[in-house]
């Protein structure tokens, strides 16, 4: 990909900057590749339109939506995302309808899809569901399902998901997936949570594409659940893949994304809202 890129986060827990716009607990990622615009992931629906708004986006221009992963604060935006945009295509894997409930501290909760598929679908969505290693547009792809290999990138045992028959197990989120763009500095990887385990994601996005040069990672890395050993791999994992840029938040927690910063110096940003990277040219 050689056009201009710019990535602006739309939808994080926080605010970077003081503009009129809101934080929640949730993602959702812009993408303008020359005169392309996609969204990926949607917030859980409290600022997406207004954080826009106050960044000066305009969001009847987005084109594709792509969702993480099968969330409310990933997904929860699609409504009124679609007011804008009318009908739409929204590429995600099959699962992500999965019924989903929080079950750590405090009462239990649902944590799936805030809306149901066929509603969905009235307002405008066209699913587009891929499971594999896909293109989205030249130079951009989605992951599909990522292979979970590393032995310490478990998952959290506090998300369950419960089946047609009524069974709960833990909720292994083969739904979750993450955006792959050329850059001419690099791979840029965007994740939404990174359930899939970062370490996991890296090592398959290597495999796909036979690259080795990752200019950044973007998005939610879900290491506030990880123990010092899982977060130990993944640093290493950061520095191995020649990683020159993160930037981290949402599902990274503030603990995690303060140590990120102090080990990796100027190479770590927090993806508050408002934050942008750009890349126009080689390095």
């Amino acid at each position: 990909m050689t056009q201009p890129l710019r990535l602006t986060i739309l939808c994080e827990n926080t605010v970077g900057r003081p503009i009129a716009a809101v934080g929640e607990h949730g993602f959702a990622c812009l993408i303008e590749s020359g005169r392309d615009m996609y969204l990926f992931d949607t917030g859980q629906g409290l600022g997406l339109v207004r954080n826009a708004r106050a960044l000066k986006k305009d969001l009847t221009r987005v084109s594709k939506v792509i969702l993480s992963h099968g969330h409310y604060d990933h997904t929860g935006g699609l409504p009124d995302l679609l007011t804008l945009t009318g009908p739409i295509e929204v590429i995600a894997h099959p699962g992500i309808f999965a019924e989903r409930y929080w079950s750590g501290l405090g009462p239990r909760r649902y944590i799936g899809i805030p809306h149901r598929r066929p509603y969905l679908q009235s307002l405008g969505c066209r699913f587009r569901f891929e499971t594999d290693f896909s293109a989205l547009a030249p130079g951009i792809w989605i992951t599909g399902e990522v292979p979970r290999r590393h032995p310490l990138e478990k998952g959290d045992a506090n998300m369950v998901s419960v089946d047609a028959q009524g069974r709960e197990t833990t909720d292994a989120l083969m739904d979750d997936l993450s955006l792959v763009i050329d850059s001419p500095r690099g791979l840029i990887l965007v994740l939404g949570c990174a359930h899939a385990g970062l370490i996991n994601i890296l090592h398959h996005v290597r495999e796909k594409t036979g690259r080795d040069r990752f200019h950044a990672v973007v998005g939610g890395t879900h290491l506030m659940a990880a123990d010092d050993a899982q977060f130990e791999d993944t640093v290493r994992a950061l520095e191995e893949f020649g990683v020159e840029k993160i930037a981290a938040g949402h599902c990274t927690g503030l603990a995690r994304a303060a140590q990120l910063h102090a080990r990796l110096k100027e190479r770590f940003v927090f993806a508050a809202v408002g934050t942008q990277m750009e890349v126009n040219g080689p390095s």
